[in-house]
């Protein structure tokens, strides 16, 4: 098995509480205005911990707009 292909288990409280920390990193760096590269990297690592959190696997057009669309923040209650 590749390590693209690779799965593991987290616990579902794991992963709110990694998208709790990168909603505060987000929100210490301003990072929702993407102006760095570590600000699209972490708004995008934020969304996709969100999408494992909701079982949801985001359209390419999502996943571009997670690492460029300025403004965007993820909700983890929709």
């Amino acid at each position: 098995m590749s390590e693209l292909t690779k799965m593991i288990k987290v616990p579902l409280w794991e992963l709110k509480e990694i998208a709790d920390t990168l909603r505060m990193v987000a929100n210490a760096l301003d990072s929702p205005k993407r102006e760095s590269c570590l600000d699209r990297n972490v708004m995008r690592s934020w969304n996709h911990v969100v999408d494992m959190i909701k079982g949801k696997i985001p359209s390419a057009p999502e996943s571009i707009d997670y690492y460029m669309k300025v403004g965007q923040v993820p909700n983890i209650n929709e």
